[in-house]
């Protein structure tokens, strides 16, 4: 049993109290797990993937130092050239590529994802983006809803306004808003490729005006990691509903 599932299942019975056929329907989980996880006091200890080598079996296993030599000269090496350099001469490895295949996706260690951490100092950016909230009914015309968020990249204060349009003008009137609430302008903006902003990655002359005006770096005005921004669309979107 996983910790968070555990710690869910006692949070939604002490403090939603909930019955443990209602927490199993929630959780798509067995009454018993839910049963087991009341009965544990502590959370459950995580459990952890065997670093043990895993032995092959069939004709594979005679050849599994070679290939565990060769994995760590190219760790890169697909499983077909592995079983292309173990077959070479008259000893070589006849069988099917398939249990390399099986054998190295075992033994070969598994390259998590990297992630870059970007940090701010206080009144150094901000960051911009539209998100969709749907539509509105006005008389017998459907219009699309949409939300300007702006987000110090430091504190993570946020300012959002909804508009029916994402032109220019509802752009740089929203922008403008922005930094009125905030009551000061940063070093930068960062914006999305926005088409108000940015015209075939080419920075707008209106935003460039306003970069200008304000000091800001138009340099800053590209594709741009879009997590603090996204994060208050979904709030935006989820107040909504």
């Amino acid at each position: 049993m996983k910790v968070s599932l555990w710690a869910e299942i006692r949070r939604l019975y002490e403090v939603e109290k909930l019955s443990q056929r209602a927490i199993a329907r929630q959780l798509c989980c067995c009454t018993k797990t839910v049963s087991r996880a009341l009965q544990m006091q502590s959370p459950p200890l995580p459990t952890f993937p065997s670093t043990a080598p895993v032995p092959a079996t069939g004709i594979l296993a005679a050849y599994c130092r070679q290939i565990d030599a060769l994995i760590a000269k190219y760790p890169k090496l697909s499983a077909m050239r592995v079983c292309e350099e173990i077959s070479r001469g008259p000893e070589g490895y006849r069988g099917s590529v398939y249990a390399v295949r099986r054998y190295l996706r075992k033994t070969r260690p598994v390259e998590g994802r990297v992630y870059q951490e970007v940090v701010y100092e206080p009144g150094e950016a901000m960051q911009v983006d539209w998100g969709d909230c749907g539509s509105l009914s006005i008389g017998r015309t459907k219009r699309r809803v949409s939300v300007f968020v702006a987000v110090l990249c430091y504190s993570r204060l946020c300012y959002i306004e909804f508009a029916l349009s994402q032109h220019k003008a509802e752009f740089y009137r929203a922008l403008a808003g922005a930094l009125n609430f905030f009551g000061g302008s940063p070093k930068k903006v960062i914006f999305d490729n926005l088409r108000a902003a940015v015209i075939r990655r080419l920075t707008a002359r209106g935003v460039m005006r306003i970069c200008t005006r304000s000091s800001w770096r138009s340099a800053a005005i590209s594709a741009w990691n879009r997590s603090r921004a996204r994060v208050g669309i979904r709030n935006r979107r989820a107040l909504r509903k």
